[in-house]
C-alpha cells in the first residue's frame, strides 16, 4: 500500500476542518442537534459552529392601589444559562406615562441603588462599567410605554434581579376604574427604507421613517416555541369606596376581600408575558366619588391631583347634534384572528346604534386602503345592510399604513353644521407614532377622534395620545366578551354632549400655580376632569367651570379637603414632561424645551426620553481574560397574533425578524451530557431553542476517523521510503 504525501496532507486538512467547530466550542457552548427544541433559546455564537444561550428572564409585579393612584414594583430576574459571561438586553412595556423613579440591582447579598442621569451620560457610565467588568444595569425609555433594561456582566449560572419602581394615575368612566398592566411589546410595523450599514440588535434596522426602529423591535419567539418570560402579579387594592364588582377580563385571578373596599388580588398561576393584564372594579350604587382631591408636600412645595366627575343630570335635553361618523378599521396582519373578529363585532354594534339623521363612512386599511362608499351615506336599512356585508368580507393581511388611512379619513370634505366623529379601531402596532400625531394636528379641524384598542396587546401610547390629540376618548376591548359592553359605553358617549371650554380658577394667593395638562381638554360625560398642579402657598380652592350643550356648569373644591397621597409630586412632574414633549416635536427653540424636560426629570428622579436610570456595582466581577457575550431576551408573540400574518408575505409584511428568532424547532434528548453541561446552573429549566446548532458529534466522529487514517497513512509512507 502506498499513499502519496499530498494525499496524507489532504487527510489532515479535512480532519482539522471537521474538528475545528468542536474545538471552537470552548468559546461558547456548541450543542448537539438534539438540544434544538421547544425548551430553550440559543443564538449563533461569535465563531462558526458555536451558539450562545440567551439569558432568561422572569417577572414579578407588586401593585398598591390607593384611590386613583397605583404604585408598582416590578422585578426582572435574569438567568445566565451559558458558560460565558453575559450581557442581557430586555425590551418590555409599561403603562403609558408611568413615572419611573426607582432602580435597584441585587446580586447575591449585594444591593446597588440606581441614580438618574442624562441619557448620554448614563449610557457612557454603563458602557465603561461593562468594559471594566463591573456589574451594571441601565433603564432607558424608548417610548412613553416601551422601556429597555440592559444588564452587564452576568456570571455563568448566575441570577441577577433588577427592580424598577413606578406609578400612574387611573382613570374612571361611569363609576368604573380600570387598571391595565401591559406585559408584551407586540411586533411593530416599521415603514420607510432601511438605513444601510447599521448593525441592528432588533429584528428591524432603523428606517427613514422610524430612526429608532432597532430599539422597539426585540427578537420574537418562533411560532413553534413555547411562550416564555413567566409573570406573577399581586395587587393590594384600597378603592376608597364599597365595591359592587371586581374582576379581570384578561386572566384568572384569586380575590381575597379583607374589608369593604379593600382586597388583595393575585394571578391564579404564573403566566407567560403574552397579553396585557387588566383589572376592573366598580363602586356600589350611590357610593362612587363625585370628586377627589389628593395632595403631597415635597421639599416645601405642595402638589395636587384633582379628579372631578360632572353629574350626568347637568346635560340638557338638546340631544345629539347632527353628525357624520367615520369608522376607520385596521385590517393589517397583526389583526388576524380574534382581533379581526372583535373589530367586526364592534363595527356591527356601532352600525346598529346609528340614528336616522346620522351619516356614516367606513375606511378599511392595511398597506392599502379602500372605502365602503366614496362619501358619507345616510342611515337606511339598505345602506346598513350593505355596510354589514362590507364588514363581513374584511380580512386581515399586510402592513399597517395607519398615517395614510387616518389622513384620508380626516381630509374628506365635511358638511357644514354637522359634527364629524372618527372612530379608529386598531391594535396600533406601528413604530411611527409621531407621524400619526402630526397628521391629526394637521387635518383634525373641528372633528373628534375616538380610538378603540383591539386585541391582547394594543399600543397604549398611540391610542391614548391620538385620542387626546383628537379631543376624544380611548376605549380598550380585550376579549370577545367585552365587545358589547365596551362598545355600548363608547357609543353612548358619542351621543352625549361634551364638556367643553373647561377652565380652572384658583382662589387665594395663587400666583405661581403650574397646572398640567394645560389647557384642560374637552371631556365626555362619565369621564372625570383630571389635572395635576403645583400649588402656590396661598391657594385655598379651585373653581372649575365648563359648558355642556351650551349650558354653563361650575363647582368649587376647597384645597383643605385634599387627602394625603405619596407620589403626587412625581406624577405632576411626569405630566409636565408629557406636556413639554408635545411642543418639543415642532418647537423652534428645541434646546430650551429639552433643557426644561431634563431639569424636571433630574429634579424628580424620573426616566424620560432624555434621562435614564443607571446602577453600577463598585466591585469588579468579570476577570480580565473572560469574554462578554451580548444578547437580547426574546419576547413572546402576543396571544392571538399569527406569525404568518405578521411576518409572512414579503410584499405586505413588516421587516422580518432574524431567522434565529423564528426558525422551526425539533425534539431533544434531555439526558444528553452535552446538554446538561451547557445548562449547568439554570436549575434544569429551558427556554426556547431556534435551530442554530451544528451536527458537532458527527463532525467529531468523522474528523477522528480521518485523523487516524491520516496518521496511519503517514506512517506507512515513511516505512515505504
Amino acid at each position: 500500500m502506498f499513499c502519496h504525501p499530498r494525499a496524507v496532507r489532504i487527510f489532515h486538512v479535512v480532519a482539522v476542518c471537521l474538528l475545528f467547530p468542536v474545538m471552537s466550542a470552548h468559546a461558547a457552548p456548541n450543542l448537539p442537534p438534539s438540544v434544538i427544541d421547544e425548551g430553550g433559546l440559543f443564538f449563533p455564537g461569535e465563531q462558526p459552529g458555536t451558539v450562545t444561550p440567551a439569558p432568561l428572564v422572569k417577572t414579578e409585579i407588586d401593585a398598591a392601589v390607593s384611590g386613583p393612584v397605583v404604585r408598582y414594583m416590578l422585578r426582572h430576574t435574569f438567568v445566565n444559562m451559558g458558560d460565558e459571561w453575559s450581557e442581557a438586553i430586555y425590551t418590555y412595556p409599561l403603562p403609558t406615562d408611568s413615572a419611573v423613579d426607582h432602580l435597584r440591582m441585587t446580586v447575591g447579598d449585594r444591593t446597588i441603588t440606581g441614580r438618574i442621569e442624562e441619557k448620554a451620560e448614563a449610557r457612557r457610565q454603563y458602557k465603561a462599567a461593562k468594559s471594566s467588568g463591573q456589574r451594571a444595569s441601565l433603564v432607558e425609555q424608548q417610548r412613553p410605554n416601551i422601556f429597555t433594561t440592559s444588564l452587564a456582566n452576568i456570571a455563568p449560572g448566575e441570577n441577577i434581579t433588577v427592580e424598577i419602581g413606578f406609578q400612574e394615575t387611573l382613570t374612571m368612566r361611569d363609576g368604573r376604574f380600570r387598571l391595565r398592566m401591559p406585559l408584551v411589546v407586540g411586533p411593530r410595523y416599521i415603514p420607510g427604507a432601511p438605513v444601510e450599514g447599521f448593525h441592528s440588535t432588533g429584528w428591524s434596522k432603523p428606517t427613514t421613517a422610524v430612526a429608532d426602529a432597532h430599539r422597539i423591535t426585540p427578537p420574537v419567539r418562533g411560532e413553534a416555541e413555547v411562550p416564555g418570560n413567566p409573570v406573577t402579579l399581586t395587587i393590594d387594592l384600597e378603592a376608597g369606596f364599597p365595591l359592587a364588582a371586581l374582576e379581570s377580563p384578561s386572566h384568572d385571578i384569586v380575590i381575597n376581600k379583607e374589608a369593604d373596599g379593600h382586597a388583595r388580588i393575585s394571578l391564579k398561576n404564573s403566566v407567560p408575558a403574552d397579553r396585557d393584564f387588566t383589572l376592573v372594579w366598580q363602586a356600589r350604587a350611590g357610593t362612587a366619588p363625585a370628586a377627589g382631591l389628593f395632595t403631597e408636600t415635597v421639599n416645601g412645595a405642595r402638589y395636587a391631583l384633582l379628579m372631578l366627575n360632572p353629574p350626568a343630570d347637568t346635560a340638557t335635553a338638546a340631544g345629539t347634534p347632527p353628525r357624520d361618523v367615520v369608522f376607520v378599521v385596521d385590517t393589517s396582519g397583526s389583526m388576524h384572528g380574534a382581533s379581526m373578529d372583535q373589530a367586526k363585532a364592534a363595527l356591527r354594534l356601532a352600525l346598529d346604534r346609528l340614528q336616522p339623521d346620522d351619516g356614516f363612512r367606513i375606511v378599511r386599511f392595511s398597506d392599502t386602503l379602500s372605502d365602503f362608499r366614496p362619501s358619507a351615506v345616510r342611515v337606511s336599512a339598505e345602506n346598513i345592510g350593505a355596510a354589514k356585508s362590507f364588514v363581513s368580507g374584511l380580512e386581515a393581511e399586510g402592513g399597517t399604513e395607519i398615517v395614510a388611512a387616518l389622513g384620508h379619513a380626516l381630509r374628506r370634505s365635511r358638511t357644514k353644521g354637522r359634527l364629524t366623529q372618527v372612530v379608529l379601531l386598531t391594535d396600533g402596532a406601528v413604530g411611527n407614532e409621531k407621524a400619526l400625531f402630526e397628521t391629526i394636528g394637521r387635518y383634525l379641524g373641528g372633528a373628534r377622534l375616538f380610538t378603540v384598542g383591539i386585541g391582547s396587546a394594543p399600543n397604549g401610547y398611540l391610542m391614548t395620545r391620538a385620542a387626546r390629540a383628537g379631543r376624544g376618548t380611548f376605549t380598550y376591548i380585550e376579549t370577545p366578551d367585552e365587545v358589547a359592553g365596551q362598545m355600548s359605553e363608547l357609543l353612548v358617549m358619542l351621543e352625549r354632549p361634551a364638556l367643553t371650554d373647561v377652565s380652572l380658577n384658583w382662589q387665594g394667593d395663587a400666583i405661581g400655580n403650574e397646572v398640567w395638562p394645560n389647557p384642560v381638554p374637552d371631556l365626555y360625560m362619565g369621564e372625570p376632569v383630571q389635572v395635576l398642579a403645583k400649588l402656590a402657598p396661598g391657594t385655598s380652592a379651585i373653581d372649575i367651570a365648563g359648558r355642556i350643550a351650551g349650558t354653563v356648569w361650575q363647582t368649587r373644591v376647597p384645597i383643605q379637603q385634599g387627602q394625603n397621597r405619596p407620589g403626587i409630586a412625581a406624577l405632576w412632574a411626569r405630566q409636565k414632561i408629557k406636556g413639554l414633549e408635545a411642543p418639543y416635536l415642532n418647537a423652534e427653540e428645541r434646546d430650551t424645551v429639552r433643557s426644561e424636560i431634563v431639569k424636571t426629570a433630574l429634579a424628580f428622579g424620573l426616566v424620560s426620553r432624555h434621562t435614564s436610570l443607571v446602577a453600577i456595582d463598585t466591585e469588579k466581577a468579570r476577570p480580565e481574560a473572560a469574554t462578554l457575550a451580548s444578547a437580547e431576551v426574546p419576547t413572546n408573540m402576543p396571544d392571538g397574533w399569527s406569525h404568518a400574518h405578521v411576518f409572512g408575505g414579503a410584499e405586505t409584511r413588516p421587516p422580518r425578524a432574524p431567522d434565529r428568532a423564528l426558525q422551526k424547532t425539533r425534539t431533544f434528548d434531555a439526558t444528553d451530557p452535552m446538554l446538561r453541561h451547557a445548562l449547568a446552573g439554570s436549575g434544569g429549566k429551558l427556554a426556547n431553542l431556534p435551530q442554530t446548532a451544528t451536527p458537532a458529534p458527527l463532525a467529531l466522529l468523522i474528523g477522528l476517523i480521518l485523523a487516524v487514517i491520516g496518521w496511519w497513512s503517514r506512517r506507512w509512507a515513511r516505512m515505504a521510503t
